[in-house]
């Protein structure tokens, strides 16, 4: 299976106003620009590093300790 190949994507274009920012979405060839509010959630302890993600994405937050699996390269 190719990583990122199906569903729903996103990628940080800009950081706006405190508490936004700007992402392309896109899903196969549709792309569309949007703004989206920060994802308010941060890391346990007293000095908890913010996510980087945008507001209910899916999967884990940045500062989570991520398990891989093996990427497949995408070649067609």
């Amino acid at each position: 299976m190719c990583t990122h190949r199906d569903g729903q994507h996103h990628g940080l274009l800009e950081d706006l106003e405190y508490g936004t920012a700007l992402w392309f979405r896109w899903d196969g060839p549709d792309v569309e620009l949007v703004v989206l509010p920060d994802c308010p959630v941060v890391g346990p302890g007293p000095d908890g590093e913010a996510c980087c993600l945008f507001a209910d994405h899916a999967g884990q937050h940045t500062w989570e300790e991520a398990h891989f699996v093996e990427e497949v390269p995408c070649i067609s």
